[in-house]
């Protein structure tokens, strides 16, 4: 990103730092849902990877396209996760929420 008025230089690197660093977790999220296999960027698909420059774009394209459950569940599932859980846990974590919360298991009408 170029540098806004009245940013010192230091600003501007610290903000392009920012925003790379936000990218590669956008690009994570992407790689780890498998969000590239829905893609219509064949380089994406073929690397089984993430290519865009901008990864957020898919993945709120993604995200704007799936059930709200889902969305609940995983936003559950990285918050336990961001705590230190194990995948295997964040998703117990998960589970045993949702259930509190509404009563039934996440995909329980699949």
């Amino acid at each position: 990103m170029a540098k806004l008025d009245g940013q010192t230089p230091e600003q501007a690197r610290w903000q392009a730092e920012n925003e790379a660093r936000r990218a590669r977790q956008h690009r994570s999220l992407v790689d780890g849902l498998e969000i590239w296999s829905f893609c219509p960027r064949k380089g994406c698909r073929r690397r089984k990877s993430c290519r865009h420059d901008r990864p957020a774009l898919c993945l709120n394209a993604f995200f704007a396209t799936m059930p709200e459950e889902l969305k609940q569940y995983l936003q559950l599932v990285i918050t336990a996760r961001t705590g230190g859980a194990s995948p295997a846990e964040a998703g117990r974590v998960a589970r045993e929420r949702m259930i509190a919360v509404d009563g039934r298991a996440p995909f329980d009408d699949v």
